[in-house]
């Protein structure tokens, strides 16, 4: 048994459709497909790299944002996991900068093999099997350019194509590259593969741009195809399973909300670095991070005028009582503080007031590379949290969708649970109900009241809480 993972980045489970999508409304009609599956937070593609391929969430694994910051390695500037030298500086002289063992090296402790290839930046390609190197393991990105596997693809295939909007030419080589080379000469126990389309014209184009619902979608869905098609072609493909999967959904970004410059308006010493004259320290993103140089000082003043704010939603803190605000949200709450995690995450207040396409689902943001307009993920929103999560072939259930929870983390364990291999230090479910009917039941549900008219609704299953999405309420009348 072996098996083959899909990632398309970005997409919102109700984007697939027969017309759209053709190839994987036909896997999802077939197989099982879970339709309460969600993303970790902060529902960025890096954090949920890391909670893929290790089956932990951020408090767990450490990969705690996008864009971080850590003074004792970069005092004034923020560290950008894209980028793999970012990632060294990070992970101080380890191995990997992650906190916990990987699928990868899981499954090479068992004699078994994981190749990747991928699409995406070269810091979420290494983040998906740091050790790949050391193990002899198959791992190619769009970005190498040197090294025995770019050369060896590049003497197969040819040069990589350059990026665009839509990305449609890399999105083509990178499946020759996966069923050309990496599928039929490697035979990985796990082969991955990460697309970087709906993500980049969702981001670029928006949402409901007629490139992204056209020619965005359809590449990534000819490449779901294209796989689909080397595995039914393989002797042995009645022992391969297929599963495809997002790594968060999207919102439309209505308004951006350049967060250094509304506090230094409001006469915070703010920025992107500890300086002279900062000591406030923001990332930019759908849920910026804040870390504070004198956290006794600014933390109270900062929180108060966050409060005031028509475009900010709940504050969530590291360590609420350390920060003298125990009324902040912890974000332990969400599985999500680690000690490289900020001192506070701002949340924007998001709606499920649709966009100018029609599509639900809108927020503030703060990206200065994403245009007003542009899809957006990283906060608590459910069209953010809301991911593809199918699985099709091999020993899957067909035509089943699956009633209970799942989340990033719950993939890991499953597929080294159906290999016979040990998922120590891996927190997530072995999810039994996508090939057993009886191990399939719904969630329990609850809600979290927030402050300012927010709530966090969950769904609990086997113990294990998974957040559906932030949510406003109705406050009682005075």
């Amino acid at each position: 048994m072996r098996f083959i993972i899909i990632v398309l980045d970005g997409l919102r489970p109700d984007l697939v459709s027969a017309a759209a999508t053709p190839h994987l409304a036909a896997l999802q009609a077939s197989g099982t497909r879970f339709a309460r599956a969600r993303s970790v937070f902060p529902s960025e593609t890096r954090v949920a790299t890391s909670s893929l391929i290790t089956g932990t969430r951020p408090q767990s694994h450490g990969l705690a944002a996008n864009t971080l910051f850590d003074a004792a390695v970069t005092p004034s500037r923020l560290l950008n996991t894209g980028h793999r030298d970012d990632l060294r500086l990070l992970a101080r002289g380890a191995t990997s900068p992650l906190d916990r063992p990987t699928l990868g090296e899981l499954l090479a402790e068992a004699g078994r093999s994981l190749a990747v290839v991928s699409g995406g930046t070269a810091g979420s390609a290494f983040l998906l099997h740091p050790l790949a190197e050391q193990l002899g393991a198959f791992r190619w990105n769009v970005n190498d350019t040197t090294g025995p596997t770019a050369e060896r693809v590049r003497a197969r295939l040819g040069p990589t194509p350059a990026p665009a909007v839509p990305n449609l030419e890399r999105v083509d080589f990178i499946a020759r590259v996966m069923t050309e080379i990496a599928l039929p000469e490697r035979r990985a126990d796990v082969t991955l593969l990460w697309c970087p389309e709906p993500d980049i014209s969702c981001h670029f184009l928006g949402i409901g741009h007629a490139e992204t619902q056209g020619r965005a979608l359809r590449a990534a869905d000819a490449l779901v195809g294209r796989v689909t098609a080397w595995r039914d072609a393989q002797p042995d493909a009645a022992e391969i399973g297929l599963l495809v999967l997002s790594d968060h959904g999207m919102v439309t970004g209505t308004r951006r909300i350049p967060v250094v410059e509304e506090l230094r308006r409001a006469g915070f010493r703010a920025g992107t670095g500890f300086t002279d004259d900062t000591d406030i320290v923001v990332a930019p993103a759908a849920a910026p991070g804040i870390w504070l140089r004198e956290p006794g000082k600014t933390s109270a003043p900062l929180a108060t005028f966050l409060a005031a704010q028509a475009w900010a939603g709940p504050l969530l803190a590291r360590d609420p009582v350390a920060l003298g605000l125990p009324d902040l949200v912890p974000l332990s709450l969400l599985d999500a503080a680690h000690p490289r995690a900020p001192d506070l995450t701002l949340t924007f207040a998001g709606c499920e007031q649709p966009d100018p396409w029609g599509l639900p689902g809108t927020a503030p943001f703060d990206a200065g590379n994403v245009p007003e307009g542009g899809g957006m993920h990283g906060g608590l929103h459910r069209r953010e949290l809301a991911t593809v999560m199918l699985m099709e072939g091999g020993p899957f259930r067909r035509r089943a969708t699956v009633q209970g929870a799942a989340d990033l983390t719950d993939l890991a364990p499953t597929l080294l649970h159906m290999l016979g291999v040990g998922h120590e230090g891996c927190e997530g479910r072995v999810l039994e109900a996508a090939w057993n009917a009886a191990a399939d039941t719904p969630p329990a549900e609850d809600r979290i009241v927030l402050p300012r008219g927010f709530a966090l609704d969950r769904m609990c299953q086997d113990g294990r809480y998974y957040p559906a999405g932030l949510s406003r309420i109705a406050m009682p009348s005075a």
